[in-house]
């Protein structure tokens, strides 16, 4: 009786671990890169990549193409063993090499081929940026990297030679009244305490902001004196700091630091030419 007995419990266990065995037959997918060593991407350049449903692919990239916003195209998509309806992949993307939580400022998600602009934040030029990458499955894909519509940076802003139309300008013309926003960055240098002109040539509407200084930190000029009323075709008189009176003008071989603000509710590129000229 105790032979049947055992006899039955060797059974028992034997199917469980054949049914355990049988049934791991999940696809967990290849990882790419490390934190220590990411995957180089080349602006511009499409870059055949994976990521596992465990663990994480980690990529670089370098701003070749100058400041401005720059884009992650993902496309010939493929998941599988998804645990997931809503999402294949989602990235994150950080300022340094560390992938640590205060370098990183955005995180996205895409279920099918998609863009990502991560906030349409303006990065610096000849600056390295860093991608992680989990997925909801094992998941294959292409990844390019390019420029986006926006120019400049807070760091890097174009410099505008005054009297002359800079009549390239573009900017990713969005304000989804969230954190999405595009920006342009830009400065010049006076030539005289006088008061100063900007037009410009935008057929969507626009905003404008002036700074005093590098940071383009509102506490340093008042709107009130130095913002353009959002609209097309953007003029504004720029006439000093609100402390020093509404027509004090502009310091003499002063730089100033000038914002093109989005507008639209819908992401479109907006193209123009933007010229800042004394008043004389």
């Amino acid at each position: 009786m105790k032979k049947l007995f055992y006899f039955i419990i060797i059974l028992i266990f034997g199917a469980c671990s054949v049914t355990s065995e049988e049934g791991d037959e999940t696809n967990y997918g290849t990882n790419e890169g490390t934190a220590s060593s990411p995957v180089e991407l080349t602006v511009g350049t499409a870059k055949s990549g994976s990521v596992g449903r465990s663990g994480y692919s980690f990529y670089k990239f370098t701003t070749s193409s100058g400041a401005g916003n720059y884009k992650l195209a993902m496309s010939s998509m493929s998941i599988t063993d998804s645990y997931s309806s809503s999402s294949s992949v989602y990235t994150y993307i950080y300022s340094n090499s560390g992938y640590t939580t205060s370098s990183r400022w955005d995180t996205e998600s895409c279920l099918t081929d998609c863009t990502l602009y991560f906030d349409y934040k303006n990065l610096d030029n000849n600056t390295s940026y860093y991608l992680r990458m989990g997925g909801y499955g094992a998941v294959s894909y292409s990844l390019t990297v390019s420029k986006g519509g926006s120019e400049g940076s807070a760091a890097d802003p174009v410099v505008l030679t005054l009297g002359t139309a800079h009549s390239s300008g573009t900017i990713d013309n969005v304000n989804d009244g969230g954190w999405d926003r595009g920006y342009s960055y830009y400065k010049f240098t006076t030539s005289a305490a006088d008061n100063y002109t900007l037009t410009m040539t935008n057929s969507d509407s626009l905003d404008c902001q002036l700074y005093s200084n590098s940071g383009f930190s509102s506490t340093v000029y008042y709107y009130s004196y130095n913002d353009c009323t959002a609209g097309t075709n953007l003029s504004e008189k720029f006439t000093g700091a609100a402390s020093s009176g509404s027509n004090s003008g502009l310091s003499d071989n002063t730089t100033y630091y000038l914002r093109i603000d989005g507008e639209l509710s819908s992401p479109k590129t907006t193209t123009y030419n933007i010229t800042v000229a004394a008043e004389g």
